[in-house]
């Protein structure tokens, strides 16, 4: 039985992989801003299992809020097993027009709010000789896409970091990873911190609207695919660094997937932990 943390539990991702965990008999602290608001599904888990399914108070960029979290699960349960850093918001603009606020949101929330609880979580997983910390990037780590550079800046970001910790925590018996889900009907989109276009860039921001609305319309309602990819990545006993879910209805992210997994190859073996 695992201790398994996950943020942004609120719908979608996080809940479905929070009742995922649970399912397998693992203690799961699901966090999200307002528990009181939570989804039905899990409130009547933790109602059902209160020793082991835990809703706690998490804003991600709230450095507070992060620092009590953690200590209220060390306190009750001993240990953290598995973080998954899901938690994340969208956002679409021209740069031009996406004030330096809009960037700074973009980063405190899909990455300095998720590398402060690795920083806080590591600690107790060195300790224990063992951990995994998976963080839910994107396919817009890979796709520089135009009129959403804030988001796919962030979870780049994100996704770099993840691999260049792996290899510094691996020796420890801690794992670090992602899972990277492609386009999938989540509340995201609704979450948006959108710019309106300036007259520059109106008929171009119109233009892409209508064609990614297209791709949001079309994505799969099943998000079983990025769950399934969760568990794997917190299960394997030699996990992969990247965990794709969802990517082939974006055709051109996995031949640059297979382009660079023999540089990932070659880079471990030149710091010679491979």
């Amino acid at each position: 039985m695992a201790v398994v943390v996950i943020t942004g539990c609120s719908s979608g991702f996080g809940e479905a992989m929070a009742l995922a965990f649970a399912e397998r008999g693992d203690q799961v602290v699901a966090t999200l801003r307002k528990p009181a608001s939570a989804p039905d599904s899990l409130k009547a888990l933790a109602a059902a299992r209160p020793d082991e399914v835990v809703l706690a108070a998490l804003d991600v960029t709230d450095a507070d809020m992060r620092t009590a979290m953690i200590a209220r699960v060390i306190a009750q349960f001993g240990r953290i097993d598995v973080l998954i850093n899901n938690a994340g918001v969208g956002a679409r603009g021209a740069f031009e027009d996406v004030p330096d606020s809009q960037f700074r949101t973009m980063f405190e929330t899909n990455l300095f709010g998720p590398l402060d609880l690795i920083r806080q979580v590591l600690p107790h997983m060195r300790a224990q000789g063992s951990g995994r910390i998976i963080n839910v990037t994107s396919v817009a780590a890979f796709m520089k896409t135009p009129f959403m550079s804030a988001y796919c800046a962030s979870k780049h970001a994100l996704d770099a970091a993840t691999a260049a910790l792996n290899i510094e925590t691996r020796s420890f018996g801690v794992h670090v990873v992602s899972v990277m889900p492609g386009p999938f009907k989540t509340a995201l989109p609704q979450k948006s911190l959108d710019c309106p276009a300036s007259p520059a860039y109106a008929a171009a921001a119109a233009q892409f609207n209508r064609n990614f609305d297209g791709l949001e319309a079309r994505a799969p309602d099943d998000i079983r695919p990025v769950v399934e990819a969760a568990l794997a990545a917190a299960t394997d006993a030699q996990p992969q660094v990247r965990y794709p879910a969802g990517i082939d209805v974006v055709h051109i992210l996995p031949p640059i997937l297979q382009a660079i997994a023999p540089m990932e190859k070659i880079g471990l073996h030149l710091t010679g932990q491979d």
